[in-house]
């Protein structure tokens, strides 16, 4: 059996002060998708750290991280402000999470964000265990989304590519986002499951009548060498076929703003 370093088993063993005597449920957040949610949800006062990138320009609350303390996502640094809450996504891991438990503290696994059910049960247990409201912030999603839906489609078949010449097909938070601006989303057309690479060929043979493209402008993205948009064609087509670059910060946390990213596209073609 695994045994404690001496550090946790001391902070571990400390009581923590009954939540009776708490103003506020206090939080932290350990990755920038897990911080997202508690910055939109808690109040400020209750966030007690959050990750070294929620302050990142791809961080779509970019300005209400500002100012908040920063934590590294491992136990020694948690345990040592005893937070009551903890939220991650892929941040956490079992053994952490064990520690956490043994300790009192709640964790919150942010579930990958395939649909808008997944990120209104995401934005709920994210509230509930802040004890703050939810309610209107789902009723506005659901709104929006109504209101993008109700909107005459549009015949375009768009081809979204990173900067590493990937796309996402069916299945996909960017299919989602495709189909409510009202597009055909070029990759499910051709039977693409999930995330994957196109190949130059199929864009040569078969050019999109719209490019959705966003992160190139980001200094922190991985750029294969072989990578399609380091092809000639693709640039020259970029320039001749119309192209949407959509802010990189509604696009990185698995969908959870995908209704943005909608509008803001829907908004580039009326």
């Amino acid at each position: 059996m695994k045994r404690l370093p001496i550090v946790l088993v001391a902070i571990i063993s400390w009581t923590r002060p009954a939540a009776s005597m708490l103003s506020a449920t206090t939080v932290v957040s350990l990755d920038y998708c897990s911080d997202q949610y508690v910055l939109e949800i808690a109040d400020q006062t209750q966030i007690r750290g959050v990750s070294h990138e929620a302050s990142k320009p791809f961080s779509y609350h970019q300005k209400l991280a500002i100012g908040l303390p920063t934590i590294r996502p491992t136990a020694e640094a948690i345990l040592a402000i005893s937070p009551e809450i903890v939220v991650y996504s892929w941040a956490g891991n079992q053994y952490l999470v064990s520690i956490l438990t043994r300790a009192g503290i709640k964790t919150i696994n942010i579930s990958n964000c395939q649909n808008y059910k997944t990120i209104f049960t995401n934005f709920t247990k994210v509230a509930e265990a802040l004890n703050r409201p939810i309610t209107s912030i789902i009723t506005e999603q659901q709104s929006r989304i109504s209101t993008l839906k109700s909107q005459p489609k549009l015949s375009m078949r768009a081809l979204y590519i990173t900067p590493s010449g990937t796309t996402g097909g069916i299945g996909s938070d960017i299919d989602a986002m495709i189909r409510l601006a009202g597009l055909e989303n070029m990759a499910a057309s051709l039977g693409y499951l999930g995330w994957r690479t196109i190949p130059i060929e199929q864009i040569i043979t078969n050019p999109p009548d719209l490019y959705i493209v966003s992160f190139f402008n980001a200094h922190e993205v991985s750029l294969s060498y072989w990578s399609s948009t380091r092809n000639p064609y693709i640039a020259r087509s970029m320039g001749e076929i119309k192209t949407v670059s959509i802010p990189s910060r509604f696009l990185s946390c698995n969908g959870m703003f995908s209704v943005k990213a909608a509008e803001y596209l829907r908004a580039s073609l009326d």
